[in-house]
């Protein structure tokens, strides 16, 4: 299976997240692309400012293996799959 096929649900994950930033009215949101390393399938870094809190979401796959890692000012949650990553945010 190819890496597009292997990556679209944590892009999908991803455009999620950024329209939540949206929805939110968040400020200086960035996004992140890893750089072309070979074991990274997969590497983006999206942050934003809602308010006073800053929120960055880490959406990976390296090696084959799907992580979220996200943080907000209160909180820190590592190693997320993507039904996990929506819940949090919703």
């Amino acid at each position: 299976m190819g890496i597009k096929k292997i990556s679209r649900p944590i892009n999908k994950a991803k455009n999620i997240f950024l329209k939540w930033l949206e929805d939110h009215n968040a400020d200086g949101v960035d996004e992140f692309e890893g750089e072309k390393e070979p074991e990274w399938d997969y590497y983006r870094s999206i942050s934003g400012f809602v308010g006073d809190n800053l929120y960055v979401v880490d959406f990976q796959i390296w090696k084959g293996k799907l992580s979220i890692d996200y943080s907000d000012d209160e909180n820190e949650h590592n190693d997320l799959d993507i039904e996990g990553f929506l819940q949090l945010i919703n």
